[in-house]
């Protein structure tokens, strides 16, 4: 009973859903020469009652599980799209990109309850990017790609995301309008040490701007890294180099910080 009550249950997490516990978080996406931020990853963090923050690793397996992740992206949606109206309406416009895997999409339900969502936000939708994730060896049917298609033309961007791990493949750079590469943290803990994953990013940054994609280093930790992809010609950047992932209080604080010190 010990070794279960450390775990929560699916039961909490469906409880804490309906409670609104999981909340937005903003991980800055960040100019590497400049450090300029004009967007950021919306990522979830639970606030349970009695188990404190808990990162999606405590979650995101029971809410697979229990077919819950369709849930969580219209909460955390409804958060972001709140959140960056209140920035804009402070003279700021952060482009906000949100995770939905290719599993959510075998139900087409969930772009309409998204575009439903969407097409009452004020602002420009091409300031939206949903990073597409592969969670599983399936093919990109026909209908699968109908969905992604329609979720495009609402005027959103769509992002490769892990692109280089797993099932991510370059054939589904021909099968989906993706107009962003999110190049996987992987290669980017290696740049140093391997000249293998040295040419992988340097093909990728070729191929994203023969396709008229922008290319997002992930998981950039030290300065070493950052220069290297400059040197490559990486323009833009996340990870913990530039900011963890920020509640939304913190990140507007952490906006106004970084504004104050350019400014000196």
């Amino acid at each position: 009973m010990k070794a279960q009550a450390l775990h929560p249950s699916v039961y909490e997490v469906q409880l804490g859903l309906g409670r609104r516990e999981f909340r937005a978080y903003l991980q800055p996406k960040f100019d590497l020469r400049t450090g300029k931020v004009d967007a950021a990853e919306v990522l979830a963090r639970w606030h349970h009652p009695l188990r404190g923050v808990l990162r999606p690793a405590h979650f995101i397996p029971l809410m697979k599980y229990a077919e819950s992740l369709d849930e969580l992206l219209m909460e955390l949606l409804e958060q972001g799209l709140a959140y960056q109206l209140k920035l804009h309406d402070q003279g700021r416009l952060i482009n906000l990109a949100f995770n939905l895997s290719l599993s959510q999409l075998t139900c087409g339900s969930l772009v309409d309850r998204l575009r439903g969502k969407l097409l009452k936000h004020p602002l420009p939708l091409r300031t939206l990017t949903f990073e597409i994730t592969e969670d599983g060896p399936a093919a990109v049917s026909n209908s699968l790609i109908e969905q992604l298609n329609r979720l495009a033309r609402l005027g959103v961007r769509l992002s490769a995301d892990d692109f280089g791990t797993g099932h991510s493949s370059m054939l589904r750079l021909c099968q989906i309008p993706f107009s962003e590469i999110k190049m996987a943290r992987e290669f980017i803990r290696r740049i140093d040490e391997s000249v293998s994953c040295r040419a992988v990013i340097r093909n990728t940054l070729a191929l994203s701007e023969e396709l008229g994609m922008q290319t997002v280093m992930e998981g950039i930790e030290t300065d070493l890294q950052r220069t290297r992809l400059i040197q490559m010609g990486a323009q833009i950047g996340q990870g913990f180099l530039c900011a963890k992932p920020l509640s939304t209080d913190e990140f507007e604080n952490w906006l106004n910080r970084t504004y104050q010190l350019k400014k000196k």
